[in-house]
């Protein structure tokens, strides 16, 4: 796109036709200490050449994330994604995130989107899925919500403490104003639900229960087991049963659908979207049938024209700008529409084989890092329990040190869990995925036994002041 800069005799025609005399008097609105002092340190016009080879020299100062060994995960994954997803998701026809105000002129988006619902469906073995929510986040709150005006009694969610942090952040902001009151669930000495301490919190006043599976800590739950709890109240209105899936992990796992959830939410992004610094991505969000009139945001429905060919309309939506306005279940009016094309098409490619095997892979080798990191003097796992991809460790020392120098040989590391707690500051949640080897864990098993025993860094010169304990030397079983 063109810039088309103002020139000096524009300006002037634009203030005159406002009635104003000078640049000063139209932003005079804007308190002066934050107004631009200074004109701007803008260089000199470049060719397209130059300024091309300008931008590709600072891009070259980034750290990809496919650049080197990578732990990082927490929510958001590196995964195989199938080439034929790039190349088609980004046609003309497709790569486009706008909504369709006028949906059934937009035949391909719908069925795009139609096709997204069916296969979400069946993932989480529920009856139907929306069009797709912004992220785990606004889906969490979303889900909360719906299940607040499902109930229509009680005022409280039980939600596990083990949950996204992020995610719970956002649900605070949604009921901050609201009459909802969201009480964390304790986590027992395995990292998962305390089964005993739940059932004590269970009462008439709780409306839904929300929990993530596996947990933010890699850990797996019982979602049959919660759910079972659940039942044996036998409660006059039964809480909702919110369930957060990693999608990737329902090839293995049991879907949400199968241990009786009402809801089944999760963020998409490990299908076919890549980690780009956490985003964008979206979250998918499926249901039961008999809850379809209070599900957030939009669904696609296959029918017949007056001819009978197949066609596809938006069937429902509950956005507030619409004729619902005051009756609106929700105000998100739109869905991450390539960001869940994608996740369709690696849905679609992949098949339940493919996502099968990238959850082995990534099973297998977590399990193989966790027991080859735990024999490291020092290190222990934080929770002896289940775990998918990810598992935490509790290190001799400050993880965000332990981050720094394993950045410095050129590996990153899990995530520093200091981040949510002062009281997890040693702790460091590492993730595996398919796009992890054998060869890399062996790398950061020898890594972390160098930075433990405070062995200069190998690729920096410049060696942080504070230096680690655990001087002596490991011996490592293989």
């Amino acid at each position: 796109m063109a810039y088309l800069q103002h020139t000096p005799e524009d300006i002037q025609k634009m203030l005159d036709t406002i009635g104003l005399s000078s640049l000063d008097e139209l932003f005079k609105a804007i308190p002066e200490e934050i107004r631009l002092k200074n004109s701007l340190n803008i260089p000199e016009r470049h060719t397209e050449t130059e300024l091309t080879r300008k931008l590709e020299s600072l891009s070259e100062k980034n750290d990809a994330h496919k650049s080197r060994p990578s732990f990082l995960g927490a929510g958001v994954y590196r995964h195989f994604i199938p080439a034929v997803v790039d190349y088609l998701s980004n046609r003309g026809e497709f790569n486009t995130a706008y909504t369709p105000y006028q949906p059934e002129v937009s035949q391909g988006t719908l069925q795009a989107i139609f096709e997204y619902q069916t296969l979400i469906a069946r993932l989480t073995a529920m009856d139907l899925s929306n069009a797709s929510m912004y992220d785990i986040g606004t889906a969490l709150a979303e889900a909360t919500l719906m299940a607040y005006g499902v109930h229509s009694k009680g005022k409280k969610i039980l939600v596990a403490e083990t949950f996204q942090p992020e995610a719970l952040k956002v649900l605070d902001t949604y009921t901050k104003q609201h009459p909802i009151t969201v009480e964390k669930i304790p986590t027992g000495p395995d990292g998962l639900i305390d089964q005993k301490a739940f059932v004590e919190l269970l009462d008439e006043t709780v409306f839904a229960v929300a929990l993530q599976n596996p947990n933010f800590f890699g850990g797996i739950e019982s979602g049959q087991k919660i759910r079972e709890l659940i039942d044996q109240k036998e409660f006059k209105r039964a809480p909702l049963l919110i369930a957060s899936v990693n999608p990737i992990s329902l090839s293995l796992l049991d879907a949400p659908g199968d241990y009786g959830a009402d809801i089944a939410i999760g963020d998409g992004q490990p299908l076919g979207n890549p980690a780009n610094l956490g985003g964008p991505t979206f979250a998918f969000f499926a249901t039961r049938q008999k809850h379809v009139r209070k599900i957030p945001g939009r669904i696609v429905g296959e029918t017949k024209d007056s001819d009978g060919n197949r066609g596809f309309v938006l069937t429902f939506q509950t956005r507030e700008q619409h004729i619902r306005r005051e009756r609106a279940t929700s105000n998100i009016c739109t869905n991450q529409g390539l960001c869940c094309l994608r996740g369709a098409m690696t849905l679609a490619f992949l098949g339940e084989k493919g996502l099968k095997q990238m959850a082995e892979l990534a099973v297998r080798l977590a399990h193989h890092a966790k027991n080859k990191l735990s024999q490291i003097p020092g290190v222990q796992p934080i929770s002896e329990g289940p775990i998918f991809n990810e598992f935490a460790l509790e290190l001799p020392d400050d993880a965000d040190l332990v981050y720094e120098e394993l950045g410095k040989r050129d590996i990153q590391g899990g995530l520093p869990l200091g981040l949510y707690s002062t009281e997890r500051k040693n702790q460091m949640l590492f993730s595996f995925t398919d796009q992890n080897t054998i060869e890399e864990v062996e790398l950061l098993s020898r890594a972390l036994i160098e930075i433990l025993n405070g062995n200069p860094s190998i690729t920096s010169p410049n060696r942080i002041s504070r230096t680690l304990k655990n001087p002596q030397t490991p011996e490592v079983k293989s």
